[in-house]
């Protein structure tokens, strides 16, 4: 069980990081606004917390981690996790994102 929920965290982080670094290029370099930004960077937060946390029910499921009660909380908490890890992102990263400098 701690190996699932490690691997699933890692999949939310690395989505998570990968979606803040790409959207911070883009406005410090000018081809987003720092607006739209933020908008596309909220929207993609949402989705990455809804499908990891789908993938981590489902390979739960798979993996026989939702057959006796006590498996079942530790199965919830994951998926909670996951969904907790995103929002966590989302507000790091709207307020981390700065525009980048014109000459």
């Amino acid at each position: 069980m701690i190996l699932y929920l490690l691997f699933s965290l890692a999949v939310t982080v690395g989505l998570c990081f990968l979606a803040f670094k790409y959207f911070s290029a883009q406005i410090y370099q000018h081809k987003l606004k720092l607006d739209d930004g933020r908008g596309y960077y909220l929207i993609v937060m949402i989705v990455v917390a809804f499908f990891c946390s789908a993938a981590a029910y489902y390979m739960g499921a798979v993996l026989g981690f939702d057959q006796t009660p006590q498996q079942q909380k530790q199965l919830t908490a994951a998926i909670l996790l996951n969904a907790v890890i995103a929002l966590l992102a989302l507000t790091f990263g709207l307020i981390r994102f700065r525009q980048g400098e014109r000459y």
